[in-house]
């Protein structure tokens, strides 16, 4: 099977690289008549891309602190690139003039296409604040999508009651707030991509505070 895929990995990139990169594909995803719906949106991707540039100039004088905010808006932009390219691969699904009409890098080869396997090493910890968790996991792949949910227990049937589907391409430290301090909530994660999804991981328990 031909294994066609946009690729990003913005955050490894010189500056002048992605600057110049980062234009291209944003221009490009404002005048598809293809790619009309992106996650992110193209509002989000022109601030955190004018945000970013206008830290790259002030980091020449390589003052700790200029060097910082600007890995720090570099992060946030090459995220939301990754969350980009997860939305292209899908709707091109490895149609090799959609995936060029991107602007995004292109890799082409020959591999077969697998459903990812279950993240492991979850771990879940105090917030920043009352009420609220953290939780990061070992990655399973690149170009990855990762579905998460939340439960708390009914006391009553005794069984476990799951919200809402989220979705993040982090593995690594993220927050979620809402819950209630001094009671136990329950974590799962899958990894998903175009090929379909993992099996759920075993629940997490875990005492919010």
């Amino acid at each position: 099977m031909k294994y066609i895929r946009a690729k990003a990995n913005f955050f490894r990139l010189a500056d002048e690289k992605l600057i110049v990169l980062g234009a291209r594909i944003i221009e490009c995803m404002k005048t598809s008549e293809v790619f009309t719906d992106p996650t992110p949106t193209i509002v989000q991707l022109e601030e955190a891309y004018a945000s970013y540039y206008e830290a790259v100039v002030p980091a020449a004088s390589r003052s700790r602190e200029t060097q910082a905010l600007k890995r720090e808006r570099k992060r946030v932009l090459a995220d939301l690139f990754q969350q980009l390219v997860y939305y292209v691969n899908t709707v091109a699904d490895g149609q090799l003039s959609l995936l060029y009409s991107s602007g995004f890098p292109v890799l082409t080869g020959k591999r077969t296409g697998v459903i990812p396997a279950t993240p492991t090493g979850i771990v879940l910890e105090d917030g920043r604040r009352a009420g609220e968790v953290a939780f990061r996991f070992t990655p399973v792949g690149r170009d990855m999508q990762y579905e998460y949910s939340f439960a708390v227990e009914d006391l009553n049937k005794k069984e476990l009651v799951w919200g809402e589907s989220l979705f993040t391409t982090r593995s690594f430290k993220t927050y979620q707030d809402g819950f209630t301090a001094g009671i136990y909530i329950y974590f799962k994660v899958r990894a998903r991509n175009k090929n379909g999804a993992s099996d759920w991981s075993t629940a997490v328990r875990f005492l919010v505070r």
